[in-house]
């Protein structure tokens, strides 16, 4: 509306409708994008602009001028500088040209000035009628990707402690597959506000709305997704025809080379692990978290003597697993790494 009033006191009524179209194509979902693509448009135009009323000037409108304007003006949409907005240089000058107005400098600078007008009345709607900041969005999306990756440990350890029950591996693969949409996502979203507090004038007026940064708890879980997709896939190897020790006479899923005694272990400490991760992401009782740590780390000390010890006395029947339960265990103590070396939480009140 803005746009419109103003287009139509200062512009030939055939420009008029230009003005309020690039007013909603400019604004975007942040302050800065609003600003940064704003100045980019109003640029393309005037360079297509500018190209149609030189070609038009010269050669008027024909096969050969429409033939010659193409090029230079892809050329000028490749300038990285353009951004997206580097394809509205030769859609600007192919429409003038074709239009004929490329001979009419009153309307060639009407459309320019019509243009400026849009991007401008985007950019201070978007500036100053409550700009986003993304308070919330990247906080939820964030703790939705602890929830998810607590849930794939707790859900293979109830797999494990039944003794190497992997009849739910299909189901582990796919919420490997979810958490690493909830990694983009949550990764988006910490992104967004970022830029949203860029140029925004409600981090002035609203102090109050300044939070404490997501991005080093969404650190901590994209490292320690990697070794969660690692274990299922330590796990869906164990489940393999040919994986060690799984001959003819071995049942499906009981690989005779890696103990049940271990995998009940393991179950333990994928359980701990799962719980600690959801105390750290609900910030839940600090001291509690720190108690879940240090009952995973005892647990994993256990399993790491325990495993020390057979080989020590001669006690491992069969090697081949061995590899196997050191994958496993490596991947669950990079992830016990994580959390004790990292005191991050997430803004907001605490959870108990």
């Amino acid at each position: 509306m803005l746009a419109w009033l103003v287009a139509s006191r200062l512009l030939p009524s055939q420009a008029t409708w230009i003005a309020p179209a690039t007013a909603v194509i400019m604004v975007h979902a942040t302050v800065y994008q609003t600003l940064t693509n704003g100045l980019r448009r109003v640029a393309a135009v005037a360079a297509g602009v500018m190209l149609a009323g030189a070609v038009g000037y010269m050669m008027g409108l024909g096969v050969l001028s429409l033939t010659l304007i193409v090029p230079p003006a892809l050329l000028a949409a490749r300038w990285h500088r353009m951004g997206r907005h580097g394809s509205d240089v030769a859609t600007t000058a192919v429409l003038m040209l074709s239009f004929g107005a490329a001979s009419e400098e009153g309307y060639l600078l009407g459309y320019v000035v019509a243009t400026a007008i849009g991007a401008l009345s985007g950019m201070g709607v978007n500036l100053l009628l409550w700009p986003p900041l993304y308070r919330d969005r990247p906080v939820l999306a964030v703790r939705r990707l602890g929830r998810e990756s607590a849930a794939l440990l707790g859900a293979m350890a109830e797999g494990l402690r039944d003794g190497w029950n992997l009849s739910e591996l299909p189901e582990w693969e796919r919420q490997a597959v979810r958490l690493d949409e909830q990694l983009t996502a949550a990764t988006t979203a910490v992104a967004d506000r970022t830029e949203s507090r860029r140029y925004n004038l409600r981090l002035r007026l609203h102090p109050r709305a300044v939070t404490t940064d997501p991005g080093p708890v969404l650190h901590l879980l994209t490292s320690a997704a990697a070794h969660v997709h690692a274990i299922v896939h330590a796990l869906s190897y164990l489940d393999h025809p040919a994986a060690p020790g799984s001959g003819p006479g071995s049942p499906a899923g009981q690989p005779p080379d890696v103990s049940d005694d271990y995998a009940r272990d393991y179950a333990d400490l994928l359980d701990l692990l799962a719980e600690a991760l959801t105390s750290r992401v609900r910030r839940g009782d600090p001291a509690q978290t720190h108690e879940l740590i240090g009952r995973a780390q005892a647990q994993a000390v256990r399993i790491h003597e325990r495993m020390t010890s057979e080989i020590r006395h001669g006690q491992v029947e069969h090697p081949g697993g061995w590899a196997l339960s050191g994958s496993l265990l490596t991947d669950a103590d990079r992830i016990l790494a994580l959390l004790s070396d990292s005191q991050d939480t997430l803004p907001g009140r605490p959870v108990r």
